[in-house]
């Protein structure tokens, strides 16, 4: 400032080393936060790429400090932004080459420190790795969607809806089944398809009508929905019918059910699912 820099400008340049530490302010400014998360994104792709990536007992360049002042930053100030595209944006600005594969560690380093971070605040770890399982990429909706979860996963309404995804998930999961099935609305045999395949039908809508990233509580209430046509299908139809047609569509809507919460959570990394 005394050199006559704006009021922005000199707030921003020493924004840019905030926080220093652990327990220190983060930068407020949209200038500082920029710059600040910048800055250690362009130190922490190119260390990974120099090769100078901690190791379990070694980070003599400070990049768990790095990653976690970013983190900090971004979840504090309530910033969305996708550490792959990110990555890739400081990866063009280094003097060095950096690889898919250095890319891909960064971002992976990142989301064992923003993992870390979490477990410290005390979220259950099951609860973390569930979330991080889909939405690793963004810190802040991770940080929301882990808060919500914590508050969710162990009420009855919560059990409802895991018990409702269980068995579907559990028939198709690790089976190595054609990715390029469609249900065929005109396989049904019985009452009881029909009336799933709706309710999946509206399940999913109401979730694509609660935005790009619905939370926990639109995903809980909105599967409702499936508990007793569900129940019905599993007590009248066999899924595994001796016609290939109708066993594979069968097996085709048991799929896309068990995606539903694809992009929010991973039910599979929760106790007695």
């Amino acid at each position: 400032m005394k050199d006559g820099a704006p009021v922005e400008v000199a707030e921003a340049i020493f924004e840019s080393v905030l926080p220093r530490n652990a327990s220190d302010i983060v930068p407020k400014t949209p200038a500082g936060i920029l710059v600040a998360v910048a800055d250690r994104l362009d130190s922490l792709v190119g260390l990974v790429a120099a090769g100078c990536a901690p190791t379990a007992t070694a980070d003599p360049y400070g990049l768990r400090r790095i990653a976690n002042g970013m983190l900090q930053t971004l979840i504090q100030n309530g910033v969305s932004v996708s550490l792959a595209r990110a990555i890739e944006a400081a990866a063009t600005r280094q003097p060095v080459e950096v690889t898919e594969e250095q890319r891909t560690q960064a971002h992976d380093f990142v989301v064992r420190r923003l993992e870390q971070l979490l477990a410290d605040d005390g979220s259950p770890r099951e609860v973390v790795r569930s979330v991080l399982a889909e939405r690793s990429d963004d810190p802040h909706l991770a940080v929301a969607t882990v808060a919500d979860l914590a508050c969710a996963y162990k009420t009855p309404e919560f059990a409802a809806v895991m018990a409702s995804y269980s068995r579907p998930t559990k028939l198709v999961s690790g089976k190595d089944y054609d990715s390029g099935w469609t249900v065929d609305e005109g396989l049904f045999r019985q009452d009881e398809e029909r009336d799933l395949w709706a309710a999946y039908k509206a399940v999913e809508a109401e979730m694509g009508a609660a935005g790009p990233s619905p939370g926990v509580g639109a995903f809980v209430e909105a599967s409702g929905a499936l508990e007793a046509p569900l129940e019905s299908f599993f007590n009248s139809v066999f899924v595994m019918d001796e016609d290939e047609s109708v066993r594979s569509n069968r097996l085709a809507m048991m799929r896309d059910i068990a995606a539903l919460p694809k992009g929010l959570l991973d039910l599979g990394s929760l106790p007695n699912f």
